[in-house]
């Protein structure tokens, strides 16, 4: 029976994890979402080029490249996060995203340095790429380790929700600087600016990182470890122990990462190049979409708490495949009011997912283990599928000159969900109950 005081302390370290994990994946999150934002301009300086889409192809390739990095990352991350502990390895992942963000700010371009341009480019999003390999395990695993019973996918909700208000950020930013500046001035020098702000960021992400303590669930394994002297080697034991699970969560992971890349890394070059809108209209309604994406994140956090995981995760892979094609629909009719409502509509359904991967994250693995269980196979997910969805989206409708070829991508992706809900969660779940007998002892005690 925990007393009155034990159970202030344990809401107020709840909300110390709440405020650690959520603001340091938007500044994760902000740092790593400027990059899309600013992908046209960036193709200039970087990748000059008479054809605009060859540049901006380039620009994007560059940004899949560094998806590449992320497994390695969650592996690097995940092994010192399960040995060391989450705070340590996430405090150093922000240190890293935003030290190399600031360097994209700080980098010349090709008119200045030739070659080395585009190779530093390269580095700096390699090292991106690393340190977000590490981010959204660990804040899974931060996060909802601190959750009570029966409000783990609502605590789950929380690191989409930071993820697309850091998203807001960096658009916001890049909004401010498009409306401050003239044109010229914008594609000349003050795109530089959000990246150079990502500086200051992290340090305020590190300092809350730095005041909170490790979750109980780990606590109890670091102090069982101690107890023993025994090492143990989680990517090891992940792979022996836990490669179904995995599947599943790499499954689930794909559709989440193309459906997700798309609304964030792809929408402002598809709106600008593709429909016609001018960058600060495009920003407007790309800032739009994300707000009804992170207002949705709460909500399917609570219905997954009450249905359980399987019913929510075949229903939203289903909505999903029917509302693509209308939403881009939407987006193709070139009017504002439309393109609001279609992007709106494509980012309320992708929240129901995006909330469904981090408790996956945690739920599919047990706790010694977790963070580079989910790394790995979360991180090969997007690698494979969410880092090449801006570049694959860009090439189909150049190829085609038919918008919504990347809402038919998705709909692939979601049948992919639905086999992953009905054949692999639905064997782990019981409703909305944890059906692995060690993992399940653990949440009964927290």
């Amino acid at each position: 029976m925990q007393t009155l005081t034990e159970t202030q302390e344990l809401k107020a370290a709840r909300r110390k994890a709440i405020t650690a994990g959520g603001i340091g994946n938007f500044v994760e999150w902000f740092d790593f979402a400027l990059y899309a934002q600013f992908a046209t301009i960036i193709g200039f300086h970087f990748f000059p080029s008479n054809d605009p889409t060859a540049s901006l192809l380039a620009t994007f390739a560059v940004f899949a490249v560094g998806f590449l990095a992320r497994p390695l990352g969650g592996l690097l991350f995940g092994q010192y996060g399960d040995r060391k502990g989450r705070k340590a390895a996430l405090s150093l992942a922000v240190l890293l995203m935003s030290g190399a963000t600031l360097a994209i700010g700080l980098t010349p371009s090709y008119a200045t340095i030739g070659v080395a341009a585009p190779a530093l480019l390269l580095v700096w999003r390699i090292l991106q790429g690393l340190s977000a390999g590490g981010e959204y395990a660990g804040a899974s695993s931060f996060v909802v380790e601190y959750a009570p019973v029966g409000k783990r996918a609502l605590f789950a909700s929380i690191n989409p929700v930071a993820t697309a208000l850091g998203t807001i950020g960096g658009a916001m930013t890049g909004l401010i600087v498009t409306w401050a500046v003239p044109d010229d001035a914008l594609e000349a020098w003050a795109w530089r600016i959000p990246f150079i702000v990502a500086g200051p960021l992290g340090i305020v992400g590190l300092y809350l990182r730095s005041k909170v303590e490790e979750t109980p669930e780990f606590s109890a394994v670091l102090k069982q470890t101690e107890n023993t002297g025994k090492q143990h080697a989680p990517v090891v034991e992940a792979f022996r122990t836990t490669k179904g699970r995995m599947l599943i969560l790499f499954g689930w992971s794909a559709l989440n990462a193309v459906a997700f890349y798309l609304l964030t890394s792809y929408m402002v070059a598809y709106m600008t190049q593709r429909v016609g809108f001018e960058q600060s209209e495009a920003l407007g309604i790309y800032i739009i979409g994300l707000v009804a994406f992170a207002l949705a994140c709460p909500i399917a956090g609570i219905l997954i708490d009450r249905y359980g995981p399987p019913k929510v995760a075949v229903g939203s892979a289903i909505l999903l495949a029917a509302l693509v094609i209308p939403a881009f629909g939407l987006m193709e009719t070139a009017t504002l009011t439309s393109a609001i409502i279609g992007l709106s509509i494509y980012g309320m359904v992708v929240a129901c997912i995006a909330t469904l991967t981090p408790l996956l994250m945690v739920d599919l693995f047990p706790v010694h283990i977790r963070y580079t269980a989910s790394a790995v196979s979360y991180n090969l997910a997007y690698a494979v599928f969410g880092g090449t969805a801006p570049y694959f989206a860009t090439w189909i409708v150049a190829r085609t000159d038919i918008g919504e070829m990347p809402g038919y991508y998705v709909m692939s992706l979601c049948v992919l969900g639905v086999i992953v809900a009905t054949v692999g969660m639905t064997k782990m779940y019981r409703g909305n109950k944890v059906q692995d007998p060690e993992i399940a002892k653990v949440m009964a005690t927290v």
